[in-house]
């Protein structure tokens, strides 16, 4: 039942993308803008263009926040979508879970997702004239990533549940998901860099900062990659425990199908 149920999410992510592809071009163009924006801001701070490992890490961290933004906003979307054209109980009281279902429409929705980045990637590559050369490696922290993203959005699914408008909140939670990927918390001095374990995608980032500009093998790589595991373990779990308890408790008040 669950993989006919990806397969049919599959296919209507397919046709939707087939359907609105100026949808997909706009979107990679919007989002290759607006990291040109951020690179020319950081040039004119810096008194110079950011050249070298500096730009990957900030290409690649950027990389990663549209990725998690895609799987995030759409559980947190979805269900004020369902709630909005009144079909969410209508999805509840079928075979599969609330949850199983937004769990496999952000996994179906990663095919668009990784369309999207792509495109805007080739976008800033051309427009930065920086090259960035990719190892499968990266592949493993860019996995556990969208893990944190999932669970950080079934936290979010539970806010909209509640409250079924989620829209500035999300906005908000865009900006602060930014400065956390961003900011290297693995390179930190002592003790204070492992606050990196409990920070969404923390040790992911990490990793792939340091593969970004080429240090392959770097001190504690392994240590590293073991708690991105935990990392994405972590948030993944909780997001999905908090997301049931709310269910429940809306369930419970009747008010699951209200908007």
């Amino acid at each position: 039942m669950i993989w006919t149920a990806l397969q049919a999410e599959l296919r209507r992510e397919l046709t939707q993308m087939l359907r609105y592809p100026t949808e997909l071009l706009s979107e990679a163009l919007v989002t290759g803008i607006i990291f040109y924006g951020i690179f020319l801001g950081s040039s004119y701070m810096a008194g110079g263009s950011i050249l070298g490992s500096r730009l990957s890490e900030i290409i690649v961290g950027y990389a990663l926040w549209t990725l998690m933004l895609g799987a995030i906003g759409n559980m947190g979307w979805g269900i004020s979508m369902e709630a909005q054209n009144g079909t969410l109980e209508q999805v509840c009281v079928g075979p599969l879970s609330l949850r199983a279902i937004f769990a496999l429409r952000s996994l179906a929705n990663l095919l668009y997702d990784l369309l999207l980045t792509a495109m805007a990637l080739l976008l800033i590559i051309v427009l930065t004239g920086h090259r960035i050369d990719f190892s499968l490696l990266e592949i493993v922290p860019f996995i556990l990533g969208i893990a944190v993203s999932i669970g950080i959005g079934y936290l979010v699914a539970s806010v909209t549940v509640l409250v079924k408008r989620s829209n500035q909140f999300l906005n908000l939670l865009q900006f602060l998901l930014l400065f956390l990927v961003m900011t290297p918390f693995t390179d930190l001095k002592g003790p204070l860099r492992f606050i990196a374990v409990i920070v969404p995608a923390g040790p992911q980032m990490g990793v792939l900062r340091h593969l970004a500009i080429g240090q392959s093998r770097f001190p504690g790589e392994a240590m590293w990659l073991l708690l991105a595991v935990v990392n994405a373990l972590l948030w993944t779990f909780a997001g999905y425990v908090a997301y049931g308890r709310v269910h429940e408790l809306a369930r419970s008040r009747g008010s699951l199908g209200h908007y």
